[in-house]
């Protein structure tokens, strides 16, 4: 797997478009991009792409906004698992920043917090899920969301 990330860095493919509201969506074209995974806690981040890689995801990791923002410059994923309270750019900063590139991915909020519904309707996401997750739920929701394009952020 380390000899395929240091060949994507050598050859970088161009964004593909991502999607906008009302657009019509490919369910092998969505099933083949990444889902981007943002969160702080290193642990957290190598068990979801772990865990994701072996359901046969491909995924792409950030440990921040900041990181996040960057990959969207290289790929436009399915959708963005994405942490709240990270350090250099939160997940509200974050996507603040999308609006204004006028970026649109689907979004599930991951947080451990009560507020999570709450903190997903403040960002304009479109889920959210509770850590700790069910592995199951995760898989469902990420399904369920990815696949359609879903409310746009």
């Amino acid at each position: 797997m380390l000899e395929f990330q240091v060949l994507a860095r050598e050859r970088p493919r161009p964004p593909e478009p991502a999607i906008r509201s009302g657009a019509r969506v490919d369910d092998a074209a969505v099933a083949a991009r990444p889902i981007l995974v943002v969160d702080d806690d290193p642990e957290i981040l190598a068990m979801l792409r772990d865990f994701l890689e072996s359901e046969g995801l491909v995924v792409r990791t950030a440990a921040n906004g900041a990181e996040a923002l960057e990959a969207l410059d290289e790929i436009a994923p399915a959708l963005i698992l994405l942490d709240m309270r990270m350090p250099v750019l939160d997940g509200w900063a974050f996507a603040e920043r999308l609006h204004e590139r006028a970026l649109t991915y689907p979004i599930v909020v991951m947080t451990a917090a009560e507020s999570a519904r709450r903190w997903a309707d403040e960002i304009g996401a479109t889920a959210y899920i509770a850590k700790p997750f069910d592995v199951n739920e995760l898989l469902e929701t990420i399904e369920r969301h990815r696949q359609k394009g879903s409310k746009p952020n």
